[in-house]
């Protein structure tokens, strides 16, 4: 049995479970004195997932086919379970990607816009989304616990926000399945891969992420999680270093799956 450490509520301090309570219970009225507009526009109709209906239909979710083992869009009656044109002669570490939509328009200055200190709400509205939409395929994927994309300790003190974070504890949270940000680390920082091709973003990220050697994940089934996927080098070379220390399948699941002209800032 995989042994790791999991992030769960009897592990938190008193004084945040006593926060987490009072926010608990003063949420009702919050709301009823001032009543929340939409998270993006901030008009006054909104849905369960607080948004308007017309931010709701700019945000694109599940709407084409897609790979079956990367997520980028792809035609009709195409069989992709070996792959698409993107990725069919790429060796990744993980098995399959699932994705919610695709990294462009209002999704794109959303996921975005959640990468600051003031987008936690912003993304958890996007992983509400993706569970209403994928729930389905997350049901279908065996796993023993949610792992999160890490980033460097310089770029988490400067960014204070982690969406990757975020994202997997709000599925951990809803799904109600184990939540282990500790078992993957990123110890040194990598440079920036916007404009770089596929081979470079490779060489930056190989070797980027360690698994303790405390932990022991022999047969373990891991879902990572990132906020969004472009070539797949980060997604790669992390579950590289999951599968390294024993992890026996490791699935991938992000909020957009980018393309080449719209991979300004993703992963």
């Amino acid at each position: 049995m995989p042994y790791f450490p999991i992030t769960n509520t009897s592990e938190l301090t008193p004084w945040t479970r006593f926060r987490g309570a009072v926010r608990h219970w003063a949420r009702p009225a919050w709301d009823f004195l001032f009543p929340p507009g939409c998270l993006l526009c901030g008009c006054d109709a909104v849905d369960e997932v607080k948004l308007c209906p017309g931010c709701r239909s700019q945000l694109a979710g599940p709407t084409s086919p897609k790979c079956a083992r990367c997520a980028a869009p792809s035609g009709p009656h195409l069989d992709t379970e070996a792959g698409c044109i993107h990725c069919r002669h790429e060796k990744f570490a993980f098995r399959r990607v699932l994705a919610w939509g695709v990294y462009d328009g209002l999704l794109r200055s959303t996921i975005l816009s959640g990468k600051t200190v003031h987008g936690r709400p912003l993304v958890m509205l996007l992983a509400d989304l993706f569970l209403n939409d994928l729930l389905a395929d997350l049901l279908t994927e065996p796993f023993d616990a949610i792992v999160p994309v890490p980033h460097d300790w310089r770029r988490r003190v400067w960014q204070l926000h982690s969406p990757s974070e975020t994202f997997a504890e709000r599925l951990a949270g809803r799904l109600q399945r184990r939540y282990a940000p500790q078992i993957l680390r990123k110890p040194r920082a990598t440079p920036r891969q916007a404009a770089a091709p596929p081979s470079v973003r490779r060489r930056q990220q190989r070797g980027a992420f360690v698994v303790p050697e405390s932990l022991d994940l022999t047969g373990a089934r891991l879902l990572l999680v990132d906020d969004v996927l472009t070539t797949g080098a980060t997604a790669h070379a992390a579950s590289q270093a999951l599968r390294e220390a024993g992890a026996a399948d490791v699935v991938v699941a992000v909020l957009a799956r980018a393309s080449g002209q719209h991979s300004a800032r993703a992963s």
